[in-house]
């Protein structure tokens, strides 16, 4: 969840904006299966983070989300293991594009697990405190948990926000080509890298924010 008002409502707009750009893939013709079932991970992607911005994203159900992702990232590590292409022109390297969205929906189903909810999710205060009355060997163990979970998320966050570089990178030097009578979907290509960007900042800013909340 987001503290800012702010930032709720930029980061609203943001994954909105994912979510209907992978809808509008999903939907596309002609798409292969395969790209189908690659769109409609991003779209249920989109649709999370859109969630988990807002204090009522904690009360959406931990694990089916953590089914959906877990399998999300199953089905594009097995692609990359059998190198199937991901995304065609917009991934000049296909392996590693595969390799970042399966990344991505690992990092979808970590948050869905460490994010402070009302059922004493990871993260949460009344955990904490329960353990705190126990004793003090179990107050430093879970005082270990909770700064071993905060450097995890402070690092998740960071590598996150680099990790949508390359993609924006492409945006731009792609984007100065633009329009290119002679290359027509290159306006799909620049759209696609900069949502795949978007998702991974997004996402860093996500794990940064939860930093925040468990610290």
């Amino acid at each position: 969840m987001i503290e800012s008002l702010l930032l709720r409502w930029v980061l609203t707009g943001v994954f909105a904006a994912i979510t209907v750009w992978c809808a509008r893939v999903l939907l596309a013709r002609p798409t292969r299966p395969a790209g189908r079932i690659d769109a409609a991970c991003h779209v249920l992607m989109g649709l999370a983070m859109v969630a988990m911005t807002w204090p009522w994203g904690m009360t959406v159900p931990t694990t089916p989300q953590v089914v959906i992702f877990g399998t999300a990232c199953l089905w594009f590590a097995s692609r990359v293991a059998f190198g199937a292409e991901h995304g065609g022109a917009h991934a000049p390297r296909p392996r590693l594009a595969g390799t970042h969205h399966a990344v991505l929906m690992a990092g979808m189903a970590w948050m869905a697990v460490s994010m402070p909810g009302p059922l004493g999710a990871p993260g949460s205060g009344s955990g904490g405190h329960h353990h705190a009355s126990g004793g003090g060997a179990a107050s430093m163990s879970a005082d270990t948990a909770t700064t071993a979970l905060l450097v995890g998320h402070i690092v998740l966050g960071v590598v996150f926000v680099a990790l949508c570089l390359p993609w924006l990178a492409r945006a731009f030097d792609l984007g100065r080509r633009l329009p290119d009578p002679g290359a027509p979907r290159l306006g799909h290509v620049v759209a696609d890298s900069t949502c795949h960007a978007l998702m991974s900042f997004g996402m860093g800013v996500l794990f940064l924010a939860l930093a925040t909340a468990t610290g």
